[in-house]
């Protein structure tokens, strides 16, 4: 099902507006990860239609590009980097 999702939106148009449970999966997250960051703030914006919450792609590529780090090995992590969990 998760790879469903991440097909569903990695075939999708960049300004498409997606469901919770796509954007999860392809950011790795829950659904309530989700939403608790709707509530408390540093998540990725979105659209409120009626009681469900979408994302447009694009949205989500910028956030998921500012919240990730390029390196070529695990030595150039640096732990806390991506302190989103």
């Amino acid at each position: 099902m998760a790879q469903n999702n991440i097909d569903i939106f990695l075939n999708a148009p960049l300004d498409a507006l997606l469901p919770s449970k796509v954007v999860a999966s392809f950011i790795n997250r829950s659904v309530s990860w989700l939403n608790c960051k709707a509530v408390s703030g540093g998540g990725i914006q979105y659209t409120k239609f009626g009681n469900r919450r979408l994302y447009k792609k694009q949205d989500v590529l910028n956030w998921f590009e500012k919240h990730s780090q390029k390196v070529n090995s695990t030595s150039e992590y640096m732990k806390g980097a991506e302190n989103d969990r």
